[in-house]
């Protein structure tokens, strides 16, 4: 068993959380209740930790799939 995560794995997982997270946006949208909303929530602040860990770690978050202004679609109504 291989200990470490290919840079395939990593985009995978990281793109798999980007697309569930702009799905709660569309359900929050769909459905405006307080349970939506804090899924949103959460899934913005996971996204935004990665971001600021692949920053840390000297990445580019565009190369992991983050558009420029990628929190903008969370705040917006």
């Amino acid at each position: 068993m291989n200990d470490k995560m290919s840079l395939d794995e990593v985009h995978y997982i990281i793109g798999s959380v980007m697309e569930y997270g702009y799905e709660s946006i569309d359900e929050a949208k769909e459905e405006p209740h307080e349970f939506n909303e804090g899924r949103k929530q959460a899934y913005y602040e996971v996204l935004d930790t990665i971001y600021s860990r692949l920053l840390a770690c000297d990445q580019d978050p565009k190369e992991f799939g983050y558009s420029e202004n990628w929190e903008k679609e969370f705040w917006s109504k």
